[in-house]
């Protein structure tokens, strides 16, 4: 492709954010006005400043990770070894490293692919197990052949309790079946540069290994090797994937909130949430291959700005509870309370523009108007079809709504879907003054759970399991 065809269809391929169904014009009274929107311009001006700074400074790594050539030439380099010696990569995270691997094979590889073994050709079947339930774990080890599956384990921190208790039953199970020399190709483990016990574990076992960069949290590796890496091995481009987030990137460079997307879309997020009451977003793909993103998105949301302090350390419980739907099944399960229920959401639709192959509906019946007016169309287009009219049916009941338009799904595209929501997720953060990375409302129940497990140094936190259990009234189980 030339570099003139290449820069049109990338100017095709543009994601673009409409806040319209948001805005008083549409919705009425309790919308966000234009002027509201104005207003926070000497704001965004001073976020977009230090957000630059941080950037010059190396304190926003997640932003960076597009840009890291020699990165992504390594986790190409490792997906194509496994690619020629394995059918099945089996990953082994929890959160946002499940999350992201899951959703980029679920948006950019064919809804049945995971059903057969694959090859070098076209990528290798990908099963990313999340929660430790044994039901669903014990099925994926009877399905999986161990003489023909590698297994991915991430962990950032290296002491994941999720991840290497599923880690060492897999060990266990390889070291039975192929020996001690032969185990150690079908591992590979994607940790941090230097630390932590995974990383102590490859390095006296010498297993390969990808470095999840250092100041990249879980809730932002969607585009580090913990992402990257299943997905090149499942056969997506992941070159073009970087290339959407480099285009988003460049276009949200802009210290104006009506030039940049991530701006304009977060702002009215932040508005509709501190000030019209919105305490709930609804994620909204109408396109099956994005429902992934809709996982993902809650909890790069959840976790980033659900804080109990601002970063002055006043109490201020921030933050958006996240419900996802799911194309024209929910207009069938939660439309009637998004409609007619308790108007405190804000509605993100994902809407494809071209959602997948054209299958037409023939013409038939044609003296059942209930039936005759459906031919002609394509399936595509009524999935469309319903949502413009869910967006409009909403607006005239006063109910909030933006909308994604995604011209098509693939690699370019969502790349640029993910790196929007995570520019636009630090600038809601930085609006309403919360730290989206640290995440200190998950540890208490990890040291709770590691004291139950007896792990050495958590006494104290088994007490308190102990005092807690003591103050059930048994009355009250029945």
């Amino acid at each position: 492709m030339s570099d003139y065809r290449r820069r049109k269809w990338r100017d095709a391929m543009a994601v673009r954010v409409d806040v319209n169904g948001a805005l008083d014009s549409l919705v009425g009274p309790g919308g966000i006005t234009a002027a509201e929107l104005e207003a926070l311009a000497p704001r965004v001006a001073e976020i977009h400043s230090r957000l630059e700074e941080e950037r010059r400074a190396k304190l926003l790594p997640f932003a960076e990770l597009p840009y890291d050539k020699r990165h992504v030439r390594e986790v190409v380099a490792l997906a194509d070894e496994v690619k020629n010696e394995f059918d099945t990569l089996v990953v082994l995270a929890i959160g946002g490293s499940a999350l992201g691997a899951d959703l980029l094979y679920r948006a950019l590889r064919p809804p049945f692919h995971r059903v057969r073994p694959g090859n070098a050709e076209r990528g290798l079947r990908l099963i990313v197990n999340d929660n430790i339930d044994p039901w669903t774990f014990g099925a994926i080890l009877d399905e999986v052949d161990p003489r023909t599956t590698a297994f991915n384990v991430v962990s950032k921190s290296g002491q994941t309790a999720e991840t290497v208790s599923r880690f060492l039953i897999v060990r266990d199970r390889l070291l039975k079946v192929l020996g001690a020399v032969d185990y150690n190709r079908h591992v590979i483990i994607t940790t941090d540069t230097e630390g932590g016990e995974l990383r102590q574990i490859v390095n006296d076992e010498g297993f390969r290994s990808l470095a999840i960069p250092p100041g990249v949290g879980g809730h932002f590796s969607v585009l580090s090797s913990a992402g990257l890496f299943p997905a090149a091995v499942a056969g997506i481009d992941v070159y073009e994937l970087l290339a959407g987030a480099v285009a988003m990137d460049e276009r949200c460079r802009s210290a104006s909130i009506f030039e940049n997307p991530a701006y304009l879309h977060g702002a009215v997020h932040h508005l509709a949430h501190s000030e019209k009451g919105r305490s709930v977003q609804v994620i909204w793909p109408y396109a099956d291959s994005l429902a992934g993103v809709a996982d993902w998105f809650k909890e790069l949301w959840a976790e980033s700005l659900g804080k109990r302090y601002d970063r002055s350390g006043r109490e201020v419980f921030h933050g958006q509870t996240i419900v996802r739907a799911v194309g024209v099944s929910d207009q069938h399960a939660q439309l009637q309370l998004f409609a007619e229920g308790p108007n405190d959401k804000i509605i993100t639709f994902l809407r494809v523009e071209e959602p997948g192959p054209s299958l037409e509906v023939p013409q038939g019946y044609s003296d059942l108007e209930g039936v005759a007016y459906l031919g002609g169309h394509s399936l595509g287009e009524l999935l469309n079809l319903e949502q413009r009219g869910t967006e409009i049916s909403l607006a005239r009941r006063g109910r909030m709504t933006t909308t994604v338009h995604v011209p098509a799904v693939n690699a370019f595209t969502v790349g640029q879907l993910l790196h929007l929501f995570e520019l636009q997720t630090v600038f809601v953060a930085a609006l309403a003054d919360v730290d989206p990375f640290p995440i200190p409302g998950v540890e208490e129940s990890k040291r709770l759970a590691y004291a139950m497990a007896g792990r050495r140094g958590y006494e104290e936190s088994k007490a308190d399991v102990q005092v807690w259990l003591q103050k059930k009234d048994p009355r009250f189980v029945i």
